[in-house]
């Protein structure tokens, strides 16, 4: 299957991240189709952003916008099918189910803002919201089914989930991708996204970097099994050298495995 593969810019230099054109270029450079991680705050500035990603032959993925409902309309006009709900976070500690229950209706009028215009609402699984785990999908997706994932398998990994369960057990409620591996210190003696120094001896990493046990081709041939036809974002999450080597390197992994 033929996935669409984006680059997604997250933690970028600003000084290159600042630059659209320059980080069109670079995406371009690498082989991507598409761009994540811009957005505009008015249509006149949404006009530039396209007209600037057609210029490279790119589509501008998961477009960010003021508020939601101006949200939903930017990724409408710009032909998406799928754009990023407001996350809810778990404000340093687990929710009650009352407090879990306030966070999904907080969600349902963007969710209908965005139904209302054919997109699929995602939320982030990402740690440090309502979704980071396999055991938080579960409860969040009984409580608000109408809701879908953003697939992140850095952000699983990080929080002690396996991507795969998730993949396996929720194939049809996959909005959208972010992938990305993820490296610790030390894997053996496991890591605890709850310590203070958690960050300092883990960290997100490149494809092909990984030691958590990322099977990054057991992942695309699940999505397409699935029969998953988003876009697939490569998080080049907060890169440790050149960006633009970074972003043809995850590129040119996934080549290596036949996508």
């Amino acid at each position: 299957m033929r996935f669409r593969i984006a680059c997604h810019l997250c933690g970028w230099p600003k000084e290159v991240a600042s630059n659209r054109r320059r980080v069109m270029e670079i995406v371009r450079d690498a082989g991507y189709e598409g761009v994540e991680g811009f957005g505009a705050k008015t249509a006149d500035d949404l006009v530039e952003a396209a007209a600037l990603a057609a210029e490279y032959g790119l589509h501008l993925v998961n477009f960010g916008g003021p508020d939601p409902a101006t949200k939903a309309r930017f990724n409408a006009t710009l032909g998406n099918d799928a754009a990023e709900v407001p996350a809810q976070r778990k404000d340093g500690h687990e929710p009650s189910g009352e407090e879990l229950a306030a966070k999904l209706d907080a969600l349902k009028p963007p969710i209908a803002d965005f139904a209302a215009l054919g997109l699929k609402p995602f939320h982030h699984i990402h740690v440090g919201t309502i979704l980071e785990t396999t055991e938080d999908c579960a409860r969040v997706l009984a409580g608000l089914p109408e809701l879908w994932l953003l697939f992140d398998t850095g952000h699983l990994l990080a929080a002690n989930s396996d991507p795969m369960d998730v993949l396996a057990r929720w194939p049809k409620q996959i909005g959208h991708v972010h992938l990305k591996n993820f490296w610790t210190q030390d894997p053996a003696a496991g890591w605890d996204r709850h310590k203070p120094d958690f960050w300092k001896t883990s960290r997100f990493c490149d494809l092909a970097e990984g030691n958590t046990g990322l099977d990054v081709g057991a992942v695309l041939a699940g999505l397409a099994e699935a029969g998953y036809g988003g876009w697939i974002s490569i998080e080049e999450d907060h890169p440790r050298r050149d960006i633009a080597a970074v972003a043809r390197d995850n590129r040119e992994f996934l080549r290596t495995l036949g996508y």
